[in-house]
């Protein structure tokens, strides 16, 4: 990867979605990125001081942050459209879904759809896109904890619609030649404070890790693996340290 980095990162709305707008924070942490483009249904989201989350302060960006970065509204999904904002990028930081029922809409299908056009379109590469447990071979959704049984109830009544965008998406991705990897968050509770580390379950049945995990921890691996990939066209699970890790 460049050692000047141009990001795009893509956030919607829901708890999801607000890992994208931690990413934005996590790749301004970097010295590695020049410049990151955002694109968004909800821009007015990035201004909020809560984001939501158990970061030790209020969110702002300063003088000097505003210089590396630019946000385009999306008013429609179109590939054609969109393609312009990806040129001369590095990787892909997408974080379209939700898994939250009565919460939102769901444009993860439809927005990594177009992600998907507009990368080939700009020969970009690398694209880390955050999903959800449980999705596609890793159902059933944290098999180490009663909270998956939870989960799965979920998924299979009040977040059915939510459930099947995450995986349309996924088999979008898996149907392109792009170098993926779907990152797959446990809880990401508002109250979890970062903590700057997270745990990656290495073989579903065979080990665990800790069920909440703080947002900017989850884009802060995901900034990471779309600049110094690790995996490729895969997926992994993503969690917390386990030692007093709750749901």
């Amino acid at each position: 990867m460049s050692t000047v980095a141009r990001l795009v990162v893509l956030y919607g709305n829901g708890g999801l979605s607000d890992v994208g707008r931690h990413a934005v924070q996590a790749a301004l942490e970097r010295d590695d990125v020049a410049h990151v483009q955002v694109l968004t249904e909800h821009p007015e989201l990035l201004n909020e001081p809560n984001w939501a989350c158990g970061c030790s302060s209020a969110h702002s960006f300063s003088a000097e942050d505003k210089k590396r970065f630019t946000v385009a509204k999306v008013n429609s999904w179109n590939a054609d459209e969109l393609s312009k904002y990806f040129q001369d990028a590095t990787a892909v930081v997408s974080c379209l879904g939700n898994r939250q029922p009565f919460v939102g809409h769901w444009v993860a299908f439809e927005g990594n759809n177009a992600v998907v056009h507009a990368m080939k379109e700009e020969k970009v590469a690398r694209a880390v896109v955050l999903s959800s447990v449980g999705v596609e071979e890793d159902w059933p959704p944290l098999e180490f904890h009663f909270a998956g049984k939870v989960l799965a109830f979920l998924f299979l009544t009040f977040a059915r619609s939510s459930f099947r965008d995450l995986t349309k998406m996924e088999q979008i991705y898996k149907g392109s030649d792009l170098d993926y990897l779907f990152v797959r968050p446990v809880g990401i509770g508002e109250e979890v404070v970062p903590i700057g580390s997270w745990c990656v379950q290495k073989e579903k049945y065979k080990d665990s890790v800790g069920l909440n995990m703080a947002k900017l921890d989850v884009a802060r691996f995901m900034i990471e693996e779309a600049l110094h990939p690790t995996r490729h066209r895969t997926a992994l699970v993503v969690g917390g340290k386990l030692e007093g890790a709750g749901w």
